[in-house]
């Protein structure tokens, strides 16, 4: 009997986990299919990865500043949690070591730039100083800002160039140098990169955004974007 694969969601609590396996089950996922893991299982991952069918990367609390070689920012509100950090660092190697679709969201998107050699603005209103909102906490689905399409020849940068793309946002840090491999394919007004997929040159399905698309399915174009990686997550899966 083929073994049954689950899709880890990776965050800091079931309760956090809710609105990405609503939007996961919207898009044809079972629930039954789903694990969710949390830093208290970190020593589970490779366990967890063996029968893994894809990783979904949620938001949440910072990256620790010491993964991409910088001290703390005084002042500057960092909130983070090294056992989520080194939780997630091992469930990305066990996702590049078996090519698993990679979904990375708000935290997520911080998450895997910095393990790919990237680094992050800490702070943004007082390193990155903008008039666009990049934090509007509810409601959770609130419009914040329109994105601009850098590279529509992406899969990604194609459903986004379908019509105008408004995002939510609610974060205080960003990507600033971008990690190997990836693309930048959307940002904001101000600059500030929205959206990446890691290039061709990798064999590996990996996208993230800076926004909460969870909060935005019923949103065709958003919604989308979580049917791309259920159809990664599948191909796969027949592909075994």
């Amino acid at each position: 009997m083929a073994r049954r694969r689950k899709l880890l969601v990776s965050t800091s609590s079931e309760e956090r986990a809710r609105a990405y396996l609503e939007a996961l089950q919207a898009v044809g996922i079972p629930a039954g299919d789903i694990r969710i893991v949390e830093p208290a299982e970190r020593d589970a991952v490779p366990e967890l990865a063996d029968e893994a069918a894809g990783l979904v990367l949620c938001g949440g609390i910072d990256v620790a500043p010491e993964r991409y070689g910088e001290d703390v920012l005084p002042g500057g509100d960092v909130e983070i949690s090294r056992d989520r950090d080194r939780m997630e660092w091992s469930l990305l190697d066990a996702a590049r070591a078996a090519q698993l679709p990679v979904w990375a969201i708000c935290r997520g998107v911080q998450v895997l730039n910095v393990y790919l050699g990237g680094s992050l603005w800490q702070d943004l209103p007082s390193q990155r100083p903008s008039d666009i909102p990049h934090s509007i906490d509810e409601p959770k689905d609130a419009l914040a800002h329109p994105l601009e399409v850098l590279r529509p020849d992406t899969p990604t940068g194609e459903v986004l160039s379908r019509g105008p793309a408004c995002v939510n946002s609610r974060h205080h840090q960003a990507i600033k140098r971008l990690g190997d491999g990836l693309v930048p394919v959307a940002q904001s007004a101000d600059g500030l990169i929205e959206a990446v997929e890691l290039d061709g040159e990798h064999d590996w399905w990996v996208r993230g955004v800076q926004w909460h698309p969870e909060n935005l399915i019923a949103d065709p174009q958003q919604r989308a974007l979580w049917e791309e990686f259920a159809r990664a997550i599948y191909e796969r899966k027949a592909a075994e």
